[in-house]
């Protein structure tokens, strides 16, 4: 009541503060600052069209689910992440493609998209979706009904098909723009002579180089040619905004309070363990860990109780025992003479919405358990059509290779359904039976000789950190972060709590991790944000049982940065520049004397390289030194060429051969290589020089 009563008292300031929000909201939006809090709900802007969040985030969805269908797996944050990075990069091409096609008048008729399903060469996509996955082979009477059956088939399937389409289509007039581009090229006969004759002129050389870095003189550079240098090679460092990072991540472990209560936990389900009627229904209740059904010969167990639990009797209880950071209960379920290894042939008959389904699959539940026992009354009367019965009816797509026939396989290779019913009947016989994929029709051809197998029951309890171990810890963090807002140093406060401090350099505005934090998407959020600058210090953040708190270092906006932020490279430049002049001065007075002469007055190595031509890329024993290589060709003349100042050094080379290559008349053989390189390089090409001059604003940082 009392609560009631402050509200009642102070309900005239509420509603005064809930009309000013109300008045801000809508003046905001008259005044013109909708269309600005507007953007703020897009993902993104590609050559101004808008990519809305609940667009986006359908499409990333839809991805997601696919994905967890295809997989059987649950996406986690780190796929989830990834495939959102896929769809972003998707709609932006889409944007940018289309407005092109779209401009040129690129289209794809109903009669080009009709060949494309129904033609005698259909569309690599459709291919991959309606081909059998255990031979390749393609079968357009597939696609055929299932076109057939598509209006009765579910919202979501008709959905795909659709995208299916769209993509088909979309693919094609992309394919139109590129041919366009193609054959548009023109490889003149100077650039195919000029270019045969750079691929197959060699020359042997002799050469001595110098590296910058051997020199032990010091050198000064002034401010204006520190400027200069950066003039010239500011290009070379443009960048994407980054942000420094210094953080501590404190790991929570487990006290050995904690172990003790996981084991004392444990201890208590002993004698309930040990009594469970149902011990399957028991562990998955309350295990860490699912129960395992397989069956298990001697060898094959932890060495924990591999030793004895082969010969105890069965409903012993062996621990607990410590394995991969828990404690473990273990009680033997079951021991059976059991074969290793099995063989069998099986019809597949699959249902809709069994495992084993697809989009042509329209059989009941009903419908595939009568056809199954049918099948089982055929070849239990005539056993020798079971092979082509397989090979016409079963829903596995194997049986059209193997009719049916799954060899050899252990104990336990098949669901635990099929497998159970393999092992219990005898060789030779015939069986249906039922799983997740269908309903099988089972001939059980053959078994290797038994021997004696366990069943062993796990109760597993991880060992995890407890709340009063999270406190702990928690109360460590914040009390290092609290002296961090008491502007305390970053480093000192961290050193006086025992805490390591970690750095991460240019970290991205999309990037997922930091160093040491594989799932830092929070951390990287944080640095991007409008409010944080360098020095803000961060909340403190929960992960993967980790406590990170983290400073802005250093910010790096898109684009070219100035000369203060990259003065040690730039200057870096300058020095190397400043001593391979040096060096050049150095070896121009020599230049009167034989390369081996310049050699022992400089201390230097002589090296050779034989047929190097004008598109070789390394200089043997160097590395990478195109300008060199260049010059070797430049003239026709045996000589003595340098200084040249490389990427390693500065330069002397002597030519002692070359070989002309004489330039055959008819260059159509040449100009192929160039034809095809071309071609070849215009589908990620000519996108990406659309994309780098379009105008795109990515705000995703904003959302995930």
């Amino acid at each position: 009541m009392a609560v009631i009563t402050k509200i009642r008292n102070y309900s005239g300031l509420l509603i005064a503060v809930i009309g000013i929000g109300l008045a801000a909201f809508v003046l905001g939006d008259f005044l013109g600052y909708g269309p600005m809090r507007q953007q703020r709900f897009d993902v993104g802007r590609v050559e101004g069209t808008a990519i809305g969040y609940q667009q986006f985030e359908m499409r990333a969805q839809q991805q997601i689910e696919n994905w967890q269908t295809q997989t059987g797996q649950s996406a986690g944050p780190r796929e989830a992440f990834q495939m959102r990075q896929q769809i972003w990069n998707e709609m932006v091409r889409e944007v940018l493609m289309g407005e092109i096609l779209d401009d040129i008048g690129i289209a794809v008729t109903a009669e080009e998209l009709f060949s494309m399903i129904y033609g005698d060469d259909p569309h690599p996509v459709l291919r991959q979706s309606f081909s059998d996955p255990a031979t390749g082979q393609y079968d357009p009477q597939n696609v055929i009904e299932f076109l057939r059956t598509l209006p009765q088939r579910e919202p979501s399937v008709q959905n795909q098909w659709l995208m299916l389409e769209d993509f088909m289509r979309q693919d094609r007039r992309e394919e139109k723009y590129h041919q366009l581009i193609g054959n548009a090229y023109l490889v003149p006969s100077a650039l195919a002579a000029a270019d045969f004759k750079n691929r197959n002129t060699t020359a042997d050389i002799r050469f001595i180089f110098k590296s910058h870095d051997d020199m032990e003189e010091e050198v000064t550079i002034s401010d204006r040619e520190l400027r200069r240098v950066y003039e010239e090679h500011k290009h070379r460092f443009s960048q994407e905004a980054s942000r420094n990072l210094k953080y501590v991540s404190l790991p929570v472990f487990a006290s050995e309070e904690d172990r003790e209560s996981t084991l004392n936990e444990l201890m208590e389900l002993r004698d309930e363990f040990a009594q469970a009627d149902n011990v399957q229904a028991f562990v998955n209740a309350m295990s860490d860990q699912r129960f395992d059904p397989s069956f298990h010969v001697r060898g094959t167990l932890s060495p924990q109780i591999d030793p004895e639990i082969f010969d105890m009797p069965v409903g012993s209880i062996i621990g607990p025992y410590m394995e991969d950071n828990a404690y473990v209960l273990a009680r033997l379920v079951d021991a059976q003479m059991r074969p290793d290894s099995m063989r069998a042939s099986h019809i597949l008959i699959a249902y809709q919405e069994s495992a084993a389904s697809n989009p042509q699959t329209v059989r009941s539940y009903e419908e595939a358990e009568q056809k199954a026992d049918s099948l089982l009354r055929v070849v239990r009367n005539n056993p020798a059509r079971f092979a082509a019965l397989a090979g016409e009816l079963s829903d596995d797509p194997s049986a059209a290779n193997n009719f049916g026939d799954l060899d050899w396989f252990p104990d336990g290779a098949m669901v635990s359904a099929f497998n159970e019913a393999v092992v219990e009947a005898p060789t030779g016989s015939f069986l249906t039976v039922e799983t997740e994929f269908g309903f099988h029709v089972i001939h059980v051809t053959g078994k290797s000789t038994p021997d004696r197998k366990v069943q062993v029951a796990k109760l597993v309890r991880d060992i995890l950190p407890g709340s009063r171990t999270y406190r702990n810890e928690y109360g460590r963090i914040n009390a290092f972060a609290t002296e961090l807002r008491n502007n305390k140093d970053f480093d000192a406060a961290a050193d006086e709590a025992g805490l390591n401090v970690r750095s991460a350099d240019r970290v991205g505005k999309m990037d997922q991790t930091i160093p040491g934090v594989e799932m830092g998407r929070q951390i990287v959020q944080w640095a991007f944000d409008d409010d944080t600058r360098v020095g803000s210090i961060s909340r403190i953040f929960e992960m993967e049982n980790n406590f990170v708190v983290a400073t802005v270092t250093g910010k790096q906006d898109k684009g070219i940065p100035s000369l203060d932020a990259i003065r040690d490279d730039i200057m870096a430049i300058a020095v190397r520049e400043r001593k391979q002049e040096m060096i050049a001065t150095q070896m121009e007075q020599l230049m009167a004397q034989s390369l081996d002469e310049m050699a022992a007055e400089m201390a230097l190595e002589i090296m050779e390289a034989e047929n190097v031509s004008f598109n070789s890329r390394n200089l043997p024993g160097v590395g990478p030194e195109p300008k060199v290589i260049g010059t070797l060709f430049t003239g026709g003349e045996l000589m003595t060429k340098g200084p040249i100042k490389g990427n390693n050094g500065v330069f002397i080379v002597e030519i002692m051969r070359k070989d002309d290559t004489i330039v055959p008349e008819d260059l159509t053989q040449a100009k192929t290589p160039l034809k095809s390189s071309f071609k070849n390089r215009v589908p990620s090409q000519a996108f990406n020089a659309v994309k780098d001059n379009a105008q795109i604003e990515d705000n995703r940082a904003m959302f995930f």
